[in-house]
């Protein structure tokens, strides 16, 4: 099913469609992409998740501290961890890694810090307590600007959407030819997974049934 499914993915004629397109990346020895790759990009990409990676060295620590370590525990951590490199890894015969596919990648060590997670929290004294809590600050504090910056942004791109509608709208009133329309500002964010895709597709012009620019 695996097999099936990864087919399906990989021989999509979107994908052979968008290779034709990026021949530079092909052209290249397979030496310098595997060196490109191990690099550049995997270490870019591993490191989009630090502030998981501080919180699992936090949680670690809090386990060894209590001594509450399991060895059951600990390995499904690694093969977690494992996990996620390969899913980086894997990207390897790809010529890009867009931000949405690290997200493989980020569930597998969110699987993986869980474990030490179930650890760290079974078990407490003074010094895990005041390890786990720092945890639980630091998620809290990232979190808060976090999400204040993303609401603040959606809510711009809200009112910026509705400005392009109405200049479309006048001109389809006015009868105009085309409507030239405002591109999009995405306010600041603290990471910029949620950022939107600036790509104007021509498709637009046939849904609003006039030319825009």
């Amino acid at each position: 099913g695996s097999a099936i499914g990864a087919g399906v993915l990989l021989l999509a004629p979107g994908n052979l469609s968008r290779a034709s397109t990026i021949q530079d990346w092909y052209n290249q020895p397979l030496a310098w992409r595997v060196l490109e790759h191990f690099s550049e990009r995997l270490p870019s990409a591993m490191g989009a998740y630090w502030q998981v990676y501080i919180a699992f060295i936090i949680l670690l620590i809090s386990v060894v501290l209590s001594r509450n370590s399991s060895s059951k525990l600990m390995f499904g951590s690694f093969l977690f961890i494992l996990g996620a490199i390969a899913a980086n890894v894997a990207f390897l015969a790809s010529p890009a890694m867009p931000s949405r596919a690290l997200n493989g990648a980020l569930c597998f060590m969110i699987l993986s810090i869980s474990f030490v997670a179930h650890s760290a929290f079974t078990k407490f004294n003074k010094a895990s307590i005041y390890l786990s809590v720092t945890t639980y600050a630091m998620a809290f504090l990232y979190f808060i600007p976090s999400y204040i910056l993303y609401y603040s942004s959606i809510k711009s791109i809200s009112k910026q959407t509705e400005i392009r509608e109405e200049i479309i709208d006048r001109a389809k009133h006015n009868k105009q030819d085309q409507a030239i329309i405002p591109d999009y500002y995405f306010p600041p964010v603290l990471h910029a997974g949620p950022s939107l895709d600036t790509f104007n597709s021509e498709a637009m012009s046939r849904y609003y049934g006039i030319d825009l620019k």
